[in-house]
This record gives C-alpha cells, structure tokens and sequence, in this order.
C-alpha cells in the first residue's frame, strides 16, 4: 500500500526514508449507465483517471447489463495494465430510482427490462467488490459539489434536463435519497392536474420531445432537432424563442414547487438542454418573477460527465474510508 519516496542524506546517524502511498495499489471503478451510452473509468486512490471506456447500453435486460459491466471493467484494468483484484469498490449510476436498502430498480423507463429488479448483488458477484448503486443524478451531484459549480454549499438542488428530466437533492450537508430512492424525482412531478401513476408529466412537457411539440406547435418545423431549435431561437426565430420561453417558464415552475418544499439556496442545471446558457437565462428571470428568495442558478461544470465523474468519486471517496476509516470533511 506504501513505497519509498526518498530518504535524507547528509546528516548524522542513519539516513530516514520516505514513504507515500502507492497509488495504484487500491483503485475504483465508476460506471454512468444511460439508455443508449454505457461509459465507465477506472481511478487509483488519489483520483488519477488511468483508463475509461464507452459502449452502447445493451438493450436485452438485466444479466447482459451485468455482463457489459464486467466485460467493460476487465477491459479497463488491461487498458491500464493493473490486475481487476485490485479494485476494490465500484459505483454505478442509473437512470432510475435506486432502494437504498435492496439495490431494485423503480421508475427504470430508461432500461427495458429493469424495472423491479435487484442488481447489487449479481454485480457484486460478477465484479468482486463492493458495489454502491445510485441514481445518475445523485451522482451528478455528488461530481459537482466534490469538484465542481457546487463546492461548499449545504443547500442544493441539481436538475438534468435533456431527453428526460432527473434531479438530486442535497439538505443541509445530506444527500436526500427518500423511502425507495426516488427522493427528487422532478419529472414526475404533475404541475396541471393528478397523472396517470408511473407517468412523468413534467419531463413529457419539458425533455427533448416536449420542446418538439411545443416548436410544431408555434409554427416550426416539423424535422428540427432540439439543437435546431436553439439555432433559431438564437437567430430570433419567433417559434422557436415561443418554444424555448415555454419551456422555460414550465421548468421554472416545477423550480418553484420544488423550492418550497427543500428551500434550497443554488440550484444547478445540467444535461443537454439544461446546461445551455440561453436556457438558464431564460429559466433564471422567470424563477426570479416567483420565488420569495434569490437562488443562484449555476451551470453543470462536469457536463456530460457528471454522472461518470460522480461515480468514480463515490466509489474512491468509499474505498478510502474502507481503507483508512473516516475521511475530514473539507
């Protein structure tokens, strides 16, 4: 676990050495699983990214996803010539509620095939480690306040917006999981009337197809990507800018919902229409029209990665308290 860094010379008596860790004696494996990419990394014990991979997410349920993993991580540690017994924890993020006690997955609409079922031990078994399943934007989050846009805050509230729309909470230093790990689940959240149970009203309204409607709706093309849509609205296209104002004053409600129940005082957007600067203008003068309180709006720094980037931490920061026993908080 340590080597010889050094040694004193020139002084009486025998000569001291040095010691340090030996980084690559322990690492960590963080996986981001989506509905369509599939990325892992793979971290020694300072943090060091020593090989990272990406795959298109199988589609055939929960034993090919369990294979993917492993496949993915014994890939990784050839990539990075160091032997897969020296992984020591693993963190998974997923596109689903996560139960904090049996690993099953809930509001899986992302992974055919996964709804209901119980992953933590099948990949435990298959990686030889001990596994921390989470949501992907807990984890996102978990990126950002260890290195990113949200260091040092108490109070935040995190809300990916692209092709569906996910959040995380952190109160007063805890990151709220809930009863069955659903705690955050925005996109659920009905802002009209009651929905149908398991259907996520403000995502339909709100995510990449919801923006779509909404573009067709005010005049737009038919075939316009969500990125054409912000090609537009930048160059003053009137459906386009009614689209994105849409959106925008939709989200900022559901902002307002959510602020009254965890008062939190920054909230981070990410994903790929949520960390668009325009979007967040957009959103930030409408919340500032109907909230009691100013609340920071702050871009994702990890972006894409956050949720990979959160993983890998997760499990590092768990591998050392293993380790080591309990961490200093910064």
């Amino acid at each position: 676990m340590v080597q010889v860094a050094g040694s004193s010379n020139g002084m009486p008596g025998r000569s001291q050495q040095f010691y340090t860790l030996r980084n690559t004696a322990a690492l960590a494996l963080g996986f981001d699983v989506g509905g369509t990419k599939l990325a892992g990394a793979l971290c020694d014990m300072r943090g060091n990214i020593l090989a990272e991979r990406a795959v298109p997410t199988t589609r055939n349920g929960a034993a090919a996803l369990v294979d993917q993993i492993a496949t993915m991580a014994n890939a990784m540690c050839a990539d990075a010539g160091l032997p897969r017994a020296h992984v020591r924890h693993t963190a998974i993020g997923l596109p689903a509620a996560v139960d904090p006690v049996q690993g099953s997955l809930s509001m899986a609409g992302n992974l055919p095939g996964l709804e209901g079922v119980a992953l933590l031990e099948p990949l435990s078994l298959a990686l030889g480690c001990a596994v921390h399943l989470d949501n992907d934007v807990n984890l996102a989050l978990v990126a950002e306040l260890a290195h990113g846009c949200a260091q040092g805050e108490d109070n935040v509230a995190f809300v990916a917006l692209g092709t569906g729309i996910g959040g995380a909470l952190l109160i007063n230093g805890h990151l709220l999981r809930g009863a069955f790990g659903g705690a955050g689940e925005i996109g659920y959240m009905p802002l009209w009337q009651l929905e149908m149970a398991g259907l996520p009203a403000l995502e339909n309204r709100v995510g990449e197809a919801g923006i779509r409607r909404l573009y067709r709706a005010a005049g737009g093309a038919s075939e316009h990507s969500v990125r054409d849509i912000f090609d537009a609205a930048a160059a003053e296209d009137v459906a386009a800018c009614a689209a994105l104002d849409s959106s925008a004053e939709t989200v900022a409600r559901g902002l307002v919902c959510l602020l009254s129940l965890v008062d939190a005082q920054v909230v981070v957007l990410g994903g790929s229409i949520g960390a668009r600067q325009e979007f967040i203008d957009r959103v930030q003068t409408r919340l500032a029209q109907s909230w009691i309180r100013p609340v920071q709006i702050r871009r994702s720094d990890a972006g894409g990665r956050a949720g990979l980037l959160g993983a890998l931490e997760l499990a590092r920061q768990s591998m050392l308290e293993n380790l080591f026993g309990p961490l200093p908080k910064s």
